[in-house]
């Protein structure tokens, strides 16, 4: 009986020292798999970090050369593009957020929505008032290559849309049309769209006025407005996406970021393709790691909210409080 006490004793004895033994080997196996999905999670982040710039042009390009080879409606093409990228850029705003409090929400969407048509209604009357004066005093054939005209169209549409987008801010009248764009409180590729028409209509008049007195092609017209597609929308995203050097050549999202800045002391760049003209009459503040700490305005109050599309448009034209 001892004996068979004592072997009870030490087999509980060895089995109460046993179980912590396996339960360790779990628990170290269950924080290794933790950790192991922590590090593939965030190799996946960076991953569609790194690819969502460069992917979005790859897929651009892709678009010019089928409009090219297949003879393909520019208008139309532009159109379906523009949809694209908002779709594009909404779907990695959910996998790669900058800010996950800025992520739209449905009926914000809705409003958006309204706003995009709104400001393609702008485009399209500048895009008339355009070919109206082409009309008239644009040479009938263009005389440049087409590389060179992109390069020209690029480097005027850029000037001209710099020149108002900044009178915008620095005109008290103009900014009543323009503050509509700043009122809202986060910066996403849906609330791009949150334009007064006649802001975007003079923005977009203004930037391409000089194409026509160089004679530029419908072609050159077609792939420059693409790439300001791509750029408008890229630089509004709320996306992780860093660009490191690029910056101090192309907009981003890390710049208008701090153009959209309560603070108006860092709210700079305001060109969202190219940076040379924030470079020349210096307005470029961005350094590495630089981030606005709010985004909006100081006083909403001076603006209608951005849901009162009706108020939002006769803003401008009532007189100031």
């Amino acid at each position: 009986m001892t004996d068979m006490f004592n072997s009870e004793q030490v087999m509980s004895a060895e089995s109460s020292v046993a179980a912590p033994v396996v339960y360790s080997v779990s628990s170290n196996v269950a924080n290794d798999s933790v950790e192991e999905i922590k590090q593939q999670s965030n190799t996946l982040q960076k991953t569609l970090e790194w690819i969502c710039y460069p992917l979005l042009w790859l897929i651009a390009s892709v678009a010019v050369w089928a409009t090219f080879t297949y003879k393909l409606e520019f208008g139309l093409v532009n159109v379906l593009f523009l949809f694209f990228v908002i779709a594009y850029l909404a779907l990695f705003e959910r996998l790669i957020p900058y800010e996950v409090k800025w992520q739209a929400t449905k009926k914000e969407w809705l409003r958006d929505g309204i706003y995009l048509f709104i400001t393609m209604m702008g485009g399209a009357l500048s895009i008339a008032a355009i070919f109206a004066v082409a009309s008239v005093v644009s040479p009938k054939t263009p005389s440049l290559p087409l590389g060179v005209e992109i390069v020209l169209a690029i480097l005027f549409i850029s000037f001209g849309s710099y020149i108002f987008h900044r009178l915008g801010h620095d005109w008290p009248w103009l900014w009543r049309f323009h503050g509509i764009h700043h009122a809202e409180s986060k910066v996403n590729v849906g609330n791009n769209s949150v334009n007064h028409i006649f802001d975007v209509w003079g923005r977009r008049f203004i930037a391409q006025l000089p194409l026509i007195f160089i004679g530029i092609s419908e072609q050159s017209l077609f792939v420059v407005s693409i790439f300001n597609t791509l750029q408008g929308y890229f630089v509004h995203a709320n996306v992780n996406v860093r660009l490191g050097r690029l910056n101090y050549f192309i907009g981003s999202p890390e710049q208008h970021r701090l153009h959209h800045s309560v603070d108006i002391k860092e709210a700079g760049h305001f060109c969202v393709d190219v940076t040379l003209w924030d470079w020349l009459f210096g307005s470029y503040f961005w350094r590495k790691g630089r981030t606005p700490d709010a985004v909006g305005i100081k006083n909403p109050a001076r603006f209608p909210p951005p849901e009162a599309i009706l108020k939002c448009f006769i803003h401008p034209f009532k007189k100031p409080k």
